[in-house]
């Protein structure tokens, strides 16, 4: 085609048409600069397209992620509000028994839990890795960033200030009446035992019932900050299938 175009003009040369030679390579010019256009546009629309199908797959991946983190968030929180129970139980049957039971040691077990919450960030991880701007959404993007940015982080200092109390005080207070005991059927808490001689120390310790007391408090505090983690959750899910069904359409 070069070769096509180079003796059209060296004809035009030798024939001493000057004026038909430099429209032609004007035309010529016109011709090139169109086709490097049409060869940008081309390029241009294949890269959005790559991006588009990126954008998808990272949407899709933190969708998957945010479906494990929601079982697992629902999970703690049934735990906790088991936790909380028991702490009413526990209190209870120290005024009102005299003597320990399987189901008493089995409540005093659940003090000892602290649920801990570890979100899969592969989807988020790969998105910050890309950068955050090919979500073309922007009040989509923004509330990504701001769940995994400040909510999760939020989340995990109040989480880290349950494991502190538990370390300085729980801890050493049911320590110090009970003898933590592995069971098959219990094997997530296990059970406390605690023998009759030690039951009745127990029911005069009253500073047992304030740490008992400040572990529902504790707890309490986790399990709402656990609760918006999970409205947050569900939120997003489902601006993320909103989102992910206008990108396949």
């Amino acid at each position: 085609m070069i070769k096509f175009f180079r003796h059209i003009r060296q004809n035009l040369l030798m024939e001493h048409k000057t004026s038909k030679y430099f429209k032609y390579a004007i035309g010529e010019i016109i011709l090139v600069v169109i086709g490097i256009l049409i060869a940008l546009q081309i390029n241009t629309w294949n890269k959005q397209k790559e991006e588009h199908q990126l954008e998808l797959k990272i949407l899709e991946e933190i969708r998957v992620n945010l479906n494990l983190d929601l079982k697992e968030i629902q999970e703690d929180i049934g735990i906790m509000a088991e936790i909380n129970s028991a702490c009413d139980t526990v209190k209870t049957y120290l005024k009102t028994q005299d003597s320990p039971s399987n189901q008493f040691f089995i409540n005093a077990a659940l003090l000892r839990v602290t649920p801990h919450f570890d979100p899969n960030t592969s989807g988020y991880g790969l998105l910050v890795s890309k950068g955050i701007g090919i979500i073309s959404n922007d009040s989509l993007r923004n509330d990504i960033s701001l769940h995994y940015e400040r909510l999760y982080s939020y989340y995990k200092r109040y989480e880290e200030e349950r494991l502190r109390f538990h370390a300085l005080h729980s801890e050493k207070k049911l320590l110090e009446h009970f003898t933590p005991t592995y069971d098959e059927t219990h094997k997530y808490y296990g059970i406390h035992y605690i023998t009759q001689e030690g039951f009745n120390s127990l029911k005069k310790d009253k500073a047992f019932e304030k740490v008992v007391s400040a572990i529902a408090f504790e707890n309490s505090g986790v399990k709402n900050r656990a609760e918006r983690v999970e409205s947050s959750i569900l939120s997003l899910i489902t601006s993320l299938d909103k989102e992910i069904k206008v990108l396949k359409d």
